[in-house]
């Protein structure tokens, strides 16, 4: 169960919507003209998809790529690819009686800056290969991109449903900043971002996507400047925190309007698979090393800032 953190820094309070489980959508498959692809000594059953959405907010998002690798105890693997959920509802597979794991994407795709390999199994629970996604461009912001894996067993004669839960892989930030005066830019980039994420790997019981140990590099956010007395960068999407990190790193270069180059950095909490985070800071109160500390609250399973509170100087505390 993941957390929602209570982040302290100089700001109104803010708390995301929770998120909620399962808001369903169904792919009817209609039945493949040949059956007998596949050796079949104990007999075929027919395997058709069934997606969930884990997060409601997420009714309304569009796919356009849907990508199943399909993989059987008995050396059987199957890969497909459509441009729609409509597309994939034409599609039903045929294959010989047995277990198999099932592994969906979508919007993972080099038109949305992500690159995918595989390798060799490493996990005993699962026959699906080890599969990478990393960004060709860390600092690209892409859409958003969800993915599940389930496990079915095909029975002779009979349609199986894989029912499968379509989680967010990437985290999105949100950082406002109030009071930046006329002709400050401030240039924010965020460190420890992963590298890249096994999407056939658990970060937690039920859920997969695990990040990497390894981090990319410095992931550029964006610049703000003074606009009607409110910068932002608005639900940047980037890789979950790298494995084994606990804090998510914020780097700020500043240039003033008299000319001044400063370089300041916050240290946050880490940042989780699929989570909404969101920063209100307050220009006048900013401190070259910020720690923005949490305390913590159950939510059902996203991990949230919301702020509230002081800037925290370590220095000061000494």
């Amino acid at each position: 169960m993941k957390k929602t953190y209570l982040l302290i820094l100089a700001a109104a309070a803010l708390m995301l919507g929770a998120c909620t489980h399962n808001t369903h959508f169904e792919l009817d498959m209609p039945q493949d003209e040949n059956p007998q692809k596949y050796p079949a000594p104990n007999g075929v059953g027919f395997l058709g998809n069934d997606l969930d959405w884990e997060d409601i907010a997420d009714t309304e998002s569009i796919i356009d790529h849907l990508s199943f690798t399909v993989t059987g105890s008995n050396g059987v693997m199957e890969k497909q690819e459509f441009s729609s959920a409509e597309d994939a509802s034409e599609w039903m597979l045929p294959l010989p009686v047995g277990e198999y794991d099932v592994l969906v994407s979508a919007n993972m795709d080099t038109m949305n800056g992500f690159m995918v390999s595989e390798n060799l199994p490493t996990k005993a629970d699962h026959t699906l290969p080890s599969i990478y996604a990393w960004l060709s461009d860390v600092s690209s912001n892409p859409d958003q991109v969800w993915h599940g894996i389930t496990h079915v067993i095909v029975e002779k004669d009979k349609m199986t449903t894989s029912h499968t839960d379509l989680d967010r892989l990437l985290a999105l930030f949100t950082l406002q900043i109030k009071n930046v005066p006329a002709g400050t830019v401030i240039d924010v980039k965020l460190r420890n971002a992963a590298e890249y994420v096994t999407l056939t790997e658990e970060y937690e019981p039920g859920h997969y996507g695990l990040p990497s140990k390894s981090i990319s590099e410095d992931v550029t956010l964006g610049q703000l400047t003074a606009d009607n007395a409110l910068s932002a960068i608005d639900e940047f999407k980037v890789f979950p925190t790298a494995t084994g990190l606990a804090n998510t790193i914020l780097l700020f270069h500043i240039k003033t309007n008299q000319g001044l180059e400063l370089d300041y950095t916050g240290v946050a909490p880490a940042m989780e698979n699929g989570c909404k985070y969101t920063l209100e800071m307050d220009y006048n109160v900013l401190n070259p090393y910020m720690l923005i500390t949490a305390s913590t609250t159950i939510n059902e399973w996203t991990e949230q800032w919301a702020v509230s509170g002081e800037i925290l100087d370590p220095i000061a505390l000494k």
